[in-house]
């Protein structure tokens, strides 16, 4: 029996390239959920009447100021203060006035 020889012998072969993905980036912030969609927070009636109050203080103490400078000095949110007046307009306590352009409320 004749040995058959083992040869290492390269065949020639073109080298292709290879396409790498780059590496996931894990500097990214992780995405943040929404929270889910619910009711619209409310403003209560007690919550209205207890800025009413607000205002009605800060009036006597202040005299009359315009709407804006209502807005800065109580710490409610621009629709409970402005609910806040109407409730106090119906119960006929203010008075409105204009002073240039900007509107004044004071106390009747």
């Amino acid at each position: 029996m004749a040995k058959s020889k083992t040869t290492n012998a390269v065949k020639s072969a073109t080298t292709v390239p290879v396409k790498r993905k780059p590496p996931a980036a894990n500097n990214k912030p992780a995405a943040v959920a929404k929270p889910a969609p619910g009711p619209a927070p409310t403003i209560t009636s007690a919550e209205i009447g207890r800025v009413a109050g607000d205002i009605w203080g800060l009036l006597v103490r202040d005299g009359g100021l315009s709407l804006a400078a209502i807005k800065k000095s109580v710490k409610a949110p621009p629709d409970v203060v402005a609910a806040a007046i109407g409730w106090l307009a119906r119960e006929d306590k203010l008075v409105f006035s204009m002073n240039g352009k900007q509107l004044k409320v004071s106390l009747r």
